[in-house]
């Protein structure tokens, strides 16, 4: 079965480029711009994993990650935290993030995150030494 990854960012150009590595990947992908639209497309097809900007007009990766809890059918939905937010790690922290990766960062390294969240044992791509504890999480 192919898992379907959520990719919320507002910049266009970052949405696509993560969507096109990870359907180089094998996902299959649902693209929205802010927190609201991500909501929406999660009514219709409750994604594996959510690749989440943290700063985003409407509503941002915070308030997303906070109302995506309150429905049980979505929260425990694993969510990879990409920003440029200075601090990133420790809103990523404080908000219950699995995951974190700093923009600019490899695409390699998202896939890997990636992988790691939905559960894809894909050894050829899996970075032994990124675990997703506390003391690696800055290297998702």
């Amino acid at each position: 079965m192919t898992k379907r990854i959520l990719v919320v960012d507002d910049e266009p150009t970052i949405r696509e480029l993560v969507a096109d590595a990870l359907r180089e990947a094998g996902y299959q992908i649902d693209l929205a711009a802010n927190g609201a639209e991500a909501l929406q497309r999660m009514q219709g097809h409750a994604p594996h994993a959510i690749v989440l900007d943290l700063m985003m007009p409407l509503l941002d990766g915070s308030g997303f990650v906070e109302l995506k809890r309150l429905n049980p059918r979505f929260a425990a939905i694993p969510v990879l935290m990409v920003t440029a937010a200075y601090g990133a790690f420790d809103a990523a922290e404080r908000l219950g993030a699995d995951a974190c990766l700093t923009k600019p960062f490899e695409l390699d390294a998202l896939v890997s995150a990636v992988d790691r969240l939905v559960g894809d044992g894909h050894p050829e791509r899996a970075d032994p030494s990124a675990a997703l504890d506390r003391s690696t999480f800055a290297q998702a």
